[in-house]
Order: C-alpha cells, then structure tokens, then sequence
C-alpha cells in the first residue's frame, strides 16, 4: 500500500480506486476484529495488492507496481473508530479513514495527505491449496491453455500466450496465492490474477476462473479466462470411444492456396475451426485407446479406415509413433487432458505437430485413393516438405467426447 501511495503522490495523480461505498457516512464503531483476515486489491493497469491483517495488529503486504515489479511491505495496524493507523516496519506511519462494509470491502481513504481511496475485497476462502493441480482452459484466444500448479510454487504452463503471440510448452515459472489473488512471476516480470474457484462448477468438474491485467505492446488488457480441472495422470486405456467434438484454432499464419485432405478443401490464409469441424463429422472421426496405443477411426471415400498406432506416453505429452503403420507417416507429439470422469479428451498441437499430423492425412488420402507410390521416396518428400511451406504457425485444440 505504502509503494502505491507513493507512486500516486510522485505523479501528481487524483486517484480513486474504490468503489460506490467510498464516501459514505459510517457510524463509529471499533473495527479492530473486523479487519482481521485478507484483503485484495486489483485495478485495470495491473496494479495489485493482498494485506493480510493478523488478530494482533500486524499486517503484511504483497503487491504489484505499474511494470510488473513486485514489493512487500509489514507493519501494524490500529483502528479507533473509523480511524486508522497504519505503521509500517520502515518507519513511515499514515493515518487515514476507515470505511469498512464487514465481510465484504475495506475502503482506507487518505484524503489530507493524497486524496487517495483504495478499496479492498475481503477473501472468505484462502485459495493457495485449491489451485494445486492441472487445468484446462476452452475460452476464446485461450482456448489451448493448461496451467499446473505445483506444491512448490512453481507453474507449468502449455499453450497459447496472448503476450508472446505465439505456442508455449512446458513453459516454467513461479507463483503465489493470497486469498483469492495470485502472484505469478514470468522473467523479471510479476502479473496478478483474481480467482474465483468453484467447487464442482459444472458436470465435468472443479471450475477455476481467473481474470488479469497485462502489459501487451504498451497497453493493458483485461482478460477473464474459466479453467476446468483437469487429471495429471492419464486414465487412456478404459474401454472407452471418444467422438470428435469441436476445435479451437489460434496463431494462424500460412500461405492461401487451397489444399484437400480426405476430399475437404483447406486454406492456410483463412482456416477456422470450422474446417476441422466439417472434416471429423463428416469422416465420423473417432479414437480408443489401447494399453500401448491408439486406435483412429473414420470414412476415407465411404470405406472405414482404421489406424492401430503405437504411443509413447510421459505425462500428459503423447507421441503417436505412426510410422509403425507405414515407414512414410512420421510421429507426432500431441499433449491430452481428461476431465475428471474421463467424459471429455483435450488434444493440443503445436505448430510441428500439426504439420506432420495433417501431411500424414494427406499420406493416406492419397494412398486410399491409389493417387501416389509409397516407395517413391521423392513423392512422399514432396507431401510433407509442401505441407511445411504452406503452414507458417497454427495451434489446434481438438476436443473429444465419450460416445454415449
């Protein structure tokens, strides 16, 4: 609180971050146990705090500065009234107006001093032990994002990063969580984000939604993304068939001229995940897996073709080792998710993946259809060396269901 006060009053700035209970009449009353617990604050140009205030009076605080600078602060807090005290281990003491709406927002308003206002949310629910775990998110530009939070304070994260315009895997970092506000370090840089976590919050498991503000080319965007937890140990060979369901595409990048893969018409300078969606259906595109492998399913020409392709898995990475099926298909690294059932399967490709998936395709397109000699080495070169020229980046997301 102290480094955002100061930053303010260095500015010049007028600054009012509370909301309408800033203001108000309050009757005179000694706050002193109400204010025990933590309090977060977040506003829309990645400002941050969490303090959290002990039944003794001793308070500590975590917060973030304009750039992604991360500082902490301790003290000791006094309320008489609806007046405070705040003493911080510095030496620096403040004394403001207290405006409390118990169980729900502290607003601590330093009017003589900075004309500053800054409101609190209180946290009922500490939430650092139930984000431990993987989670999967189907939002928007998101749409290919996991996040695993670990015991330790570390942070895996796979997919699509809006700030670097480009697919991350197993991309490291650090965290913290205070109340529902989590600190997250990436490089140098701290970033914040509010979370709402829902026990159960739909058929398919524990929702985690989480809303943030970052620094992207020299403004800041609010994002609000929702994750579905989602198991870090995978539970593939259960018997079960998975229908294709729906795809997320994102960082599409590539040359337009238009290319057929098992009689669909694709364009790299236009795909949508509609595309994909017209192919699977129309295919009846389907997978159950083995022990030690997948089985693939769909229509090439109205004939059922099935592909039983050794995997290798390590973790939640799986690797399709299609060349078992014919030397000429090359092996593809896929990551999957489940949910907590098992009902749904996440498969998300890389740009690298999806290249040599889809010139497999289009392998086996042509070997149905009798239009190549697979011990023509040059000829079978030529599909995969044109499917790298036409595909600059791309990142799917296939979503697949249970078969009822």
């Amino acid at each position: 609180m102290k480094k955002l006060l100061l930053m303010f009053a260095a500015v010049g700035m007028l600054f009012t971050a509370c909301n309408k209970d800033c203001g108000h009449e309050f009757i005179e009353h000694d706050h002193s146990e109400d204010i025990v617990g933590t309090w977060t604050y977040l506003n829309e140009e990645g400002q941050a705090e969490a303090m959290v205030i002990n039944p003794d009076g001793s308070f500590a605080i975590t917060g973030i500065m304009n750039g992604g600078y991360l500082y902490e602060e301790k003290g000791t807090i006094k309320v008489v009234n609806n007046k405070v005290t705040l003493a911080y281990n510095s030496g620096d003491v403040f004394e403001s107006r207290l405006e409390l709406v118990v169980g729900k927002s502290m607003s601590i308003v330093f009017n003589k001093e900075y004309d500053v206002c800054l409101t609190y949310d209180y946290c009922a629910n500490d939430l650092s032990d139930e984000i431990i775990g993987m989670w999967v998110c189907n939002d928007g530009v998101a749409g290919m994002a996991i996040q695993t939070y670990q015991e330790d304070g570390k942070c895996f994260y796979t997919g699509f990063s809006l700030g670097e315009n480009d697919y991350l895997t197993t991309f490291e970092s650090t965290y913290g969580v205070f109340g529902d506000m989590l600190f997250q370090k990436t490089g140098d840089r701290y970033f914040a984000t509010r979370l709402t976590y829902i026990p159960g919050g739909n058929s398919l498991g524990d929702i985690l939604s989480s809303t943030s503000t970052i620094l992207v080319n020299d403004e800041y965007v609010t994002s609000s993304y929702s994750f579905l937890r989602v198991k870090q140990d995978l539970n593939l060979n259960n018997g079960k068939t998975y229908d294709y369901s729906s795809a997320y595409v994102t960082n599409v990048k590539g040359k337009d001229e238009d290319f057929s893969i098992v009689g669909n018409t694709f364009n790299m300078a236009n795909i949508k995940a509609g595309n994909f969606d017209v192919m699977f259906r129309s295919v009846l595109y389907c997978v159950e897996f083995g022990a030690n492998s997948i089985k693939q399913n769909f229509l090439v020409n109205g004939v059922h073709a099935d592909f039983d392709t050794p995997i290798t898995v390590e973790g939640n990475k799986v690797t399709l080792d299609m060349s078992k099926e014919h030397p000429a298909l090359r092996k593809v690294e896929m990551y999957i998710f489940q949910d907590a059932d098992d009902s749904q399967l996440h498969i998300f490709m890389p740009t690298k993946s999806f290249i040599n998936y889809f010139a497999n395709l289009k392998f086996v397109t042509l070997l149905t259809e009798g239009k190549i000699d697979p011990t023509n080495t040059a000829a079978v070169e030529k599909i995969y060396t044109d499917m790298e020229a036409r595909i600059e980046s791309i990142n799917v997301s296939f979503v697949l269901k249970v078969r009822k």
